[in-house]
């Protein structure tokens, strides 16, 4: 193959991964704008680079390599804005301006190839180690690991395969060589460089989808007014920890608590008053909880705590100091008094061979009762049947 056949290849790629790339613009995902135009900047330069000698020099030459070099720059950019990282835009341009007229004062005063090609490879190395560096600061443990790894691995191959380049178009120093030219180093080079803009937007567009399954998962999983987790997601975790209980032992309480006439809330003080009221209720519960525990909220102003390896005693405590905490709560009201509000808890503790759906039940049965019994209080599931026992009156 040739290196003009490479040439073609290489924008007939950058334009697949374009299109790739505009199916996600639409998905909020970060980074998509700079990595699309990337690779509308590549399709751009390199039919000019093939046109060398046949349109102006300043389009094949200055015009070209402008566009190549702004592509690595805006994979970089890319990137760093997908991490939620500042772009140095500022630096960039400097760079790539400085770059540009170097290139254009070496041609029209010195006019040797070999340099001006090792000074573009170095340009496009530093780039790539600036990205490879970032991958590699800003890797974690979660979905991501394996497109980060991707990525940063194509980072680091352009790198050398710049660096040898550089290194050996000035080693060689052969005036008469050519961006063309069909040594083995210079093909081996631009082989794996065509590959090096779809294979960073391969990972870009991996990072990208599980960043969308990310949002779209923690968006399925939880209530969008308070950050709590939703009720499906509360019975799938509530009915995996009874599973867990069920094979290996140990116990399992449940808290369900609701506010105390919230609709009035809503009818005096407005709807917006009355969210304010459900946001706050989950700040505070999981602050007490401190990630010990899960908070979801089940429906309207009624919310569930799970509560895994704790005991009907632990969950009284619990579900009382809860209690207080929230009855403690003063939320400023502008131009009204100060909003206060109170709950009622149920609390019951998961018995032998028991149901997901009995010991809710149950657990609903003790809010009831603590509604019944004036409010403001925890009842606890089995005193809840003889509707007697609270361990607190408010």
């Amino acid at each position: 193959m040739s290196v003009l056949s490479l040439f073609v290849l290489n924008g007939a790629l950058a334009a697949i991964m374009l299109m790739v790339l505009r199916s996600l613009s639409h998905a909020g995902a970060a980074g998509v704008r700079e990595w699309s135009l990337a690779n509308g900047m590549a399709v751009v330069a390199l039919p000019l680079f093939i046109g060398r000698g046949v349109i102006p020099d300043v389009l094949s030459l200055e015009l070209a390599n402008a566009l190549l070099l702004g592509a690595s720059m805006m994979v970089y950019a890319g990137f760093r804005r997908h991490l939620g990282l500042p772009v140095p835009a500022r630096a960039l341009a400097c760079g790539l301006a400085a770059t540009i007229g170097l290139l254009s004062l070496l041609y029209r005063v010195v006019d040797v190839l070999p340099v001006r090609i090792a000074l573009a490879s170095s340009a496009h190395g530093i780039v790539f180690l600036a990205l490879a560096h970032t991958l590699h600061r800003m890797e974690r443990r979660d979905e991501t690991v394996y497109p980060r790894r991707f990525a940063f691995w194509v980072a680091v191959t352009m790198v050398c395969i710049h660096a040898a380049r550089a290194a050996a178009y000035l080693v060689r120093y052969d005036p008469d060589a050519g961006i063309f030219d069909a040594s083995l180093l210079n093909m081996a080079c631009i082989t794996l460089g065509t590959l090096a803009m779809p294979a960073l937007t391969l990972g870009a567009v991996m990072m990208a989808n599980a960043d969308i399954i990310r949002r779209t998962t923690y968006a399925a999983e939880h209530d969008h007014l308070t950050g709590a987790w939703s009720r499906r997601a509360f019975f799938g975790i509530a009915e995996r920890e009874r599973e867990r209980v069920e094979r290996r032992g140990g116990a399992l309480s449940v808290l369900v608590f609701d506010v105390d006439h919230f609709k009035s809330i809503n009818d005096t003080r407005g709807h917006a008053a009355g969210d304010r009221v459900l946001a706050d209720i989950v700040m505070r519960t999981e602050a007490v909880l401190r990630g010990r525990a899960v908070c979801a909220r089940l429906g309207g102003e009624e919310f569930a705590v799970l509560l895994p390896d704790t005991g009907a005693s632990g969950a009284g405590a619990m579900a009382e100091h809860l209690r207080a905490v929230l009855e403690q709560a003063v939320l400023a009201d502008e131009g009204q008094d100060p909003l206060r509000y109170t709950v009622s808890v149920g609390v019951a503790c998961l018995a032998p061979q028991e149901t997901l759906a009995a010991l809710l039940e149950r657990t609903d049965a003790a809010l009831y009762a603590a509604k019944r019994g004036g409010r403001n209080r925890v009842c606890e599931a089995q005193a809840a049947q003889a509707d007697s026992w609270s361990l607190n009156t408010g």
